[in-house]
């Protein structure tokens, strides 16, 4: 009698799966790494962008009242400021309507505004507007920075990319 025996020839091999599994592995690699640098070069363009509106709110602020807004960080609580004759806080920025209301405490970058700020950037100048890198973003990428100055060129710090790229 002879019996009819099926190799069973469907599947993958434990060889194979793993062969797989490797390959992605590699490629994850590979590719986490660039991801990674073209979502905080997004944050920073964003973050550039932004200390040039703050930067020209101050300029805006400064030819109405002769005088920048004293110098200080950009909080959730300048959202409900009031305008007030007079003031120079900062916060006068959003209540005089020179800046919309954000959520600043929440952004991946803080930002100051004043006469001769510089978000403790290093090596970066005293300006009228700053961002710096906030929470801890790793590969470099925590020093990251931008100071606007008084003639309104915004510039970036610790190799942060180009705003005017």
């Amino acid at each position: 009698m002879k019996k009819n025996l099926k190799k069973a020839t469907a599947g993958f091999t434990l060889i194979e799966l793993m062969v797989v599994v490797l390959i992605i592995g590699i490629l994850g690699a590979i590719m986490i790494p660039g991801y990674t640098k073209s979502v905080e070069t997004s944050k920073a363009d964003d973050a550039a962008a932004v200390v040039m509106m703050i930067g020209q709110a101050n300029r805006m602020f400064r030819v109405d009242n002769s005088a920048y807004v004293s110098n200080g960080g950009l909080v959730d609580a300048c959202n409900s400021a009031a305008c007030s004759a007079g003031s120079t806080d900062r916060c006068q920025l959003v209540g005089c309507s020179y800046l919309g209301s954000r959520q600043w405490e929440t952004l991946a970058y803080s930002y100051q505004v004043g006469s001769a700020v510089n978000c403790g950037v290093p090596g970066a100048p005293n300006g009228i507007a700053c961002a710096k890198r906030t929470g801890s973003a790793g590969g470099g990428y925590d020093s990251w920075g931008y100071v606007m100055d008084a003639q309104g060129i915004v510039r970036e710090y610790n190799g942060a990319p180009s705003p005017t790229k």
